[in-house]
């Protein structure tokens, strides 16, 4: 029995020790996604740092995932290492000492044509490869005459590929969806059912102008068939 009870212990202690091995020894700093609002021809560049508070050194290996952005913006990727020209498809960082952090930076000038600009890289360390983060960059350049805001509204919610009223609120006027160039592709009026599903669309990051008849608001949605 006292055998037993030796071998359980240095079992749970083997566990304990491998999680805290394959657990991620940084965070990144602001966060994983950074969304800015500039101008035409207006630079932007927003940073996000892997915090690394722990004595190992880690090696980052980076990889583009997803660029959507309007013709004739500009974009590049600098991590701790280099600042490239264009948004290259995948990098290593130099290894992340003891006492230093990580890098991955965007810089994005956009020319010409409003809209939003979405720009994703996946990042991973060497110990736990299985442990991928998605980083997200948002640019915005809003020369629609509606301001971007927030919905905190009881009237209605969005799912991956419809908009849902709830029973007995107020409709709005009209729907209006534009694609991340700033191009109106649909509009609903005199809307009557609870739902308005967005099946035709490509998968894609839109916006969505929800006007009533005192209050127009303005979102950006991830659509989903």
């Amino acid at each position: 029995m006292k055998l037993k009870l030796q071998q359980m212990i240095v079992l749970v202690l083997f566990c304990t020790s491998t999680s805290f091995v394959l657990a991620q020894s940084y965070y990144h700093s602001p966060n994983d996604t950074l969304i800015a609002n500039t101008e035409l021809d207006n630079s932007v560049t927003m940073n996000i740092t892997q915090i690394h508070p722990t004595n190992d050194t880690l090696y980052f290996h980076w990889n583009k995932l997803n660029v959507s952005m309007p013709i004739d913006w500009e974009a590049s990727v600098c991590d701790n290492s280099n600042c490239y020209t264009s948004l290259i498809e995948s990098g290593n960082m130099l290894p992340v000492l003891p006492g230093d952090d990580g890098l991955l930076l965007i810089h994005c000038t956009p020319h010409t044509n409003s809209g939003v600009g979405i720009i994703q890289y996946t990042i991973y360390e060497d110990k736990t490869q299985n442990q991928i983060d998605t980083l997200t960059w948002m640019i915005y350049v809003n020369e629609l005459g509606i301001e971007l805001i927030e919905n905190t509204s009881k009237d209605y919610y969005f799912s991956q590929n419809a908009l849902h009223f709830i029973p007995n609120k107020v409709k709005p006027l009209k729907i209006t969806i534009w694609d991340h160039s700033g191009r109106k592709i649909i509009e609903y009026k005199n809307i009557q059912n609870e739902k308005i599903e967005f099946s035709t669309l490509e998968n894609s990051f839109y916006f969505i102008e929800i006007t009533y008849l005192n209050q127009t608001k303005f979102k950006q949605i991830w659509i989903q068939n």
